[in-house]
């Protein structure tokens, strides 16, 4: 594992520093690393996406693990640096640029590289990390479906991120944190929260703490789920004026599905419509949505 001053080192003989709009911070503690790979545990013959690799600490040790990595790099700069450290390690690949295309899909690069399935590992720029999640969600639930030939299964994800992003993703109802994250998490995985990570394990240190967490694909839970969709859609618009009763909310549904249709389906899933949406559980919202879908289907 590479020391603070050795990723100092390499930064400036690249004439490179953190990017701070890019929330640039390595993780520089050695203990912590290996705690985040025991959670991880990849396995030898799996293909593993790692998001943001910086100057290579992660990858190094995943590579001696996994039967392939390929790491997705947006700085120009450090995906010069990977590029020229891993050149000639058989079961690398980069791939330089965004993982996402957009906010509502994964990068048709990056899915070239990974095929059918794939498992994350990755300490994640913070800003991407609750769009990327969901995205892989929705990604191992079409690849369930059959619905997308290109789409990619990624039947674990494991990754750091900050303390407040792991408590919104792992969130039970009732609280202010739960939200959308978090429905989509148990509606389609399984979430185990991994340690507390201190800003002193980066460097630079980040203002806040962080966590690892990993997230198992349910590919039985997500077969429950009749369009993910249309479930993204109706949680979108609950916690979309959280403050609101649900029943409220969809009577000026904007024109995103009728309002009868959805006042029929809250009857049918036994929602309250004076419910609001931090009060509605991850399984009444499938029962919500895979309502609104018998209603459009008939």
């Amino acid at each position: 594992m590479q020391t603070c001053s050795e990723i100092r080192e390499i930064l400036a003989g690249a004439g490179l520093s953190p990017n701070k709009r890019l929330g640039q911070c390595f993780m520089i503690d050695k203990n912590l690393l290996g705690k985040v790979l025991a959670l991880a545990d990849p396995g030898g013959d799996r293909t593993v996406l790692e998001v943001g690799p910086g100057t290579g600490t992660l990858t190094e040790e995943l590579l001696t693990r996994a039967g392939r990595v390929a790491a997705v790099e947006l700085d120009h700069g450090l995906a010069d640096v990977i590029r020229m450290r891993f050149a000639d390690r058989e079961n690398f690949v980069l791939v330089e640029g965004d993982v996402l295309a957009g906010k509502h899909a994964l990068s048709p690069a990056v899915k070239a590289e990974l095929g059918l399935s794939a498992d994350l590992v990755a300490n994640l720029p913070y800003s991407i990390a609750t769009p990327l999640i969901a995205q892989c969600l929705i990604e191992s639930w079409r690849a369930v479906c059959g619905l997308r030939e290109d789409s990619v299964r990624f039947d674990s994800m494991t990754f750091t991120v900050q303390r407040e992003v792991a408590g919104r993703m792992l969130a039970d109802p009732g609280g202010g944190h739960y939200g959308p994250i978090s429905v989509l998490v148990a509606l389609l995985g399984k979430g185990t929260a991994g340690p507390a990570i201190p800003a002193s394990a980066f460097w630079p240190a980040p203002k806040i703490a962080s966590r690892a967490l990993r997230i198992d694909f349910d590919p039985q839970a997500a077969g429950m789920v009749d369009d993910v969709a249309v479930l993204s859609a109706i949680v979108a618009m609950a916690f979309g004026q959280r403050r609101k009763q649900v029943g409220s909310i969809f009577r000026r549904s904007g024109g995103s599905f009728d309002p009868d249709l959805l006042r029929s389906a809250l009857e049918t899933a036994g929602v309250d419509p004076s419910s609001r949406a931090e009060r509605i559980t991850p399984e009444q919202f499938r029962l919500l949505a895979n309502a609104v879908c018998a209603e459009q289907g008939g």
